[in-house]
């Protein structure tokens, strides 16, 4: 069950109601927010900044849309992880609690991910899929990655705070050099970052990158010009793997496209959405 509709916030002039509150998950809960009405579009947040990664565009999809965006375990107001869990049954839950029963899923990052995941293990809820920055299950990493081309080394950053300063100020690949407020923006966000999460997930039934010609639905990819090589890798593999994909390279944007370039985001995702709209 859903615990209680906690908020019908009033309108203002550049607003809409929001309906939010907790969808109940195994040992655990998870803060939703809803607005608009219409079909349904899902938001999934990247690693780490939580569903505040969408406040650009989650209002704005809301005026034609019913949008669902919610806070991962570990994240914003849900609650911390205590034992294993799956991500995939967790979105499952929402869709069921919150009444989704068909959606395009917006997936950031590792939420893309995600995203592709629940494709492949409920692909009868999915009408498409914007996958941001994505990366795909299976494929792996490179020590570029890891090491974020040397300027990161993990034992030194104990303190997720730390960590989370070091990839809004200083990782060349988060945020993109010249868009100083993107960084200013995520700053104020850095109270409601990602926690430190200890508790593995359980891992999907199937290794997603080695399926993906399963999935079948529209799919639009979005990357930042100058977001690290191992995430156009992926971008590239998802992009070959999923035949009715586009992949779009979004200039003077790192990783975090939503926050970075909200305005050729938003033009990217509404030309990809009047397309699926035509669609059953």
């Amino acid at each position: 069950m859903i615990v209680a509709n906690l908020l019908s916030q009033k309108p203002d002039n550049n607003s809409i109601p929001v309906d939010s509150g907790y969808v109940n998950v195994d040992g655990g809960k998870l803060f939703y927010e809803i607005a608009g009405k219409g079909e349904n579009i899902v938001l999934l947040h990247d690693g780490m900044v939580n569903r505040q990664i969408w406040d650009d565009q989650f209002p704005l999809l809301a005026k034609n849309y019913r949008v669902v965006r919610y806070d991962r375990r570990g994240y914003g107001k849900s609650t911390d992880p205590l034992e294993k869990y799956s991500h995939i049954d967790d979105l499952n839950q929402v869709f069921i609690q919150l009444k989704v029963d068909k959606a395009t899923i917006f997936g950031m990052s590792s939420g893309g991910r995600l995203a592709i995941d629940f494709t492949l293990t409920y692909p009868e809820k999915v009408k498409g899929l914007v996958l941001v920055g994505a990366v795909v299950s299976g494929f792996g990493y490179s020590s570029h990655m890891t090491t974020r081309g040397g300027y990161f080394n993990p034992a030194e950053y104990s303190d997720p705070i730390k960590v989370n300063i070091y990839f809004i100020m200083d990782d060349p690949y988060e945020i993109y050099s010249g868009n100083t407020k993107a960084k200013e923006k995520v700053m104020k966000l850095l109270p409601y970052l990602a926690r430190e999460n200890r508790v593995p997930t359980r891992p999907a039934n199937k290794v997603a990158v080695r399926f993906l010609s399963e999935i079948k639905v529209p799919t639009l990819i979005l990357v930042g010009e100058y977001d690290i090589p191992d995430v156009h890798a992926h971008a590239g593999v998802i992009n070959a793997g999923i035949q009715n994909s586009k992949r779009e390279i979004i200039p003077k944007s790192g990783h975090l496209i939503p926050i970075e370039q909200p305005g050729l985001f938003f033009d990217s995702v509404m030309s990809f959405l009047s397309k699926l709209s035509t669609q059953p």
